[in-house]
């Protein structure tokens, strides 16, 4: 707090060392993130095992109710692809862009259907209109 003290040379800060700091905060954050990607791919291999398990013992417990006679409705789980995989949702195929073309092609002759008949119907007002002022005029 005396106006003569002087902050050491290693307690000063600049804008090296702040960008310094920053540029590790940034290292920590990507390393988090890549760690927490891992985990999560890691939880949906684990999922589809044992997704596959319970459909094995799906199908053995099948078996035994088949023979024992004893009808029971089993539910097996699945995975929501929409939910779990959402980058599936910028993979477009083949047969998606095709369907786009034939409705953008059907709209484009219903746009020309349109513009053809709207001036199929001013020319009418128009015919309308000239008539009633021939017959104001009489």
């Amino acid at each position: 707090m005396s106006h003569d003290y002087e902050v050491p040379e290693n307690m000063q800060i600049n804008s090296q060392k702040k960008r310094q700091q920053m540029v590790l905060l940034e290292g920590s954050i990507h390393k988090l993130k890549v760690d927490f990607n891992t985990k999560i791919n890691e939880l949906k291999l684990r999922k589809k095992q044992i997704i596959g398990h319970v459909a094995n013992l799906h199908e053995r417990l099948h078996q035994i109710n088949g023979e024992l006679g004893t009808p029971e409705t089993l539910v097996l789980p699945t995975i929501d692809e929409k939910a779990e995989v959402p980058q599936k949702f910028f993979d477009i195929s083949d047969k998606e862009i095709d369907e786009y073309r034939e409705v953008k092609k059907q709209r484009e002759i219903e746009a020309a259907n349109a513009k053809k008949g709207g001036k199929k119907n001013k020319q009418k007002e128009a015919e309308a209109k000239a008539a009633a002022e021939a017959e104001a005029a009489n």
